[in-house]
């Protein structure tokens, strides 16, 4: 997705663009989640605790990684850091547990809150580049864990079907914007021919 456009007369820094980081780590994670919850035909509760437990894990940590890049800006709430937390809870629950309503009601909470949260803080630093990304997959994540509880009494493979679609959505938006982060960055490093360009306009 398109970064959200900087205030005029602004431009986004190197520490903006080095996003590009953690949300290719979220894109990737998601991804691998995704596409196993579609060709994975007859996962068993087994199967969900440690698909979905270890989904929850690792990307809770990611997500506190992203805001924690973001905050080299903007300084992160406490919020996030009870977003990133639940997520990595609900993971190590879901993998201890092993019982289908750990991972639709836990991660389904999870979800929720980090969504919420994300898609806050996304509007809060509306001038950062990752702004409206942080609000569209924080919108997704939410969805995705206010229909979880809906599921769980059709098993393992309604679970990781609902869950594994929120996380190709968000595979896509974080995969462009991380590839397009990555781009600018490179094109704004000092020596390149994107910065010398940018330093003769200026002059």
């Amino acid at each position: 997705m398109a970064a959200a456009s900087p205030a005029q007369g602004a431009r986004p820094d190197a520490a903006e663009f080095a996003m590009w980081k953690p949300l290719l780590a979220r894109a990737a994670i998601s991804a691998v989640f995704g596409v196993l919850t579609i060709f994975w035909r007859e996962p068993s509760t087994a199967v969900l605790s440690v698909l979905g437990g270890l989904y929850l894990l690792f990307l809770g940590a990611t997500y506190l990684w992203t805001h924690r890049v973001l905050g080299v800006r903007e300084r992160p709430s406490a919020l996030t850091l009870v977003g990133g937390a639940a997520l990595g809870a609900a993971g190590v629950a879901t993998l201890i547990l092993v019982e289908d309503s750990t991972f639709a009601f836990a991660g389904a909470a999870a979800l929720v809150l980090a969504g919420v949260v994300e898609l806050v803080r996304g509007l809060a630093v509306r001038g950062h580049v990752a702004a409206r990304d942080l609000v569209t997959v924080g919108v997704a994540a939410a969805a995705t864990g206010a229909i979880l509880p809906f599921f769980e009494h059709l098993g393992a493979h309604a679970l990781l079907g609902v869950s594994g679609g929120g996380a190709l959505i968000t595979a896509v938006v974080l995969g462009i914007a991380a590839l397009s982060y990555r781009h600018d960055s490179a094109l704004g490093a000092p020596g390149s021919p994107g910065a010398a360009q940018q330093e003769n306009t200026v002059n």
